[in-house]
């Protein structure tokens, strides 16, 4: 009465070693190559770009200007020209750019911001009565 229990029992254990032996187990993941770091992509240079009003009466702000930026050392100044404020017909940054690319500062109430990633730049310039988008290309040095 065990004997053919056990026999079956052993069958049983036989097949299941004989059938998880033949199956495929999961092959590991081929080595991926360590990627390479970034490369510092170097940002001085002169931007030639458009800005494109977002906030503001186009009358009195404009809806599209070219302008161009002089980048030297992660940095740049910009002027903000606005004769439609009397009381601050000018706003000034001076901007300096992370190394991520990302810049921001202010003046008053107005402000620039924005990324600067493989020589393209995209950001916002926001005065005390216009508001605008920009983007502008480095066109090499200056």
């Amino acid at each position: 009465m065990f004997m053919p229990r056990l026999l079956l029992g052993s069958l049983i254990m036989g097949i299941c070693t004989v059938v998880a032996g033949c199956t495929a187990s999961p092959q590991p993941p081929p080595p991926t190559a360590a990627a390479l770091p970034a490369r510092p992509v170097p940002v001085d240079g002169t931007y030639n770009g458009t800005t494109q009003l977002v906030r503001g009466d186009p009358i009195s702000c404009g809806t599209q200007d070219s302008f161009t930026l002089r980048v030297a050392n992660k940095a740049f100044h910009y002027v903000l020209n606005q004769p439609q404020v009397t009381w601050q017909p000018q706003r000034s940054f001076d901007v300096v750019i992370a190394s991520d690319g990302a810049f921001q500062t202010q003046s008053g109430t107005a402000y620039i911001r924005g990324q600067l990633s493989q020589g393209h730049m995209q950001g916002e310039i926001t005065g005390d009565a216009c508001g605008y988008q920009f983007e502008a290309d480095n066109t090499g040095t200056w």
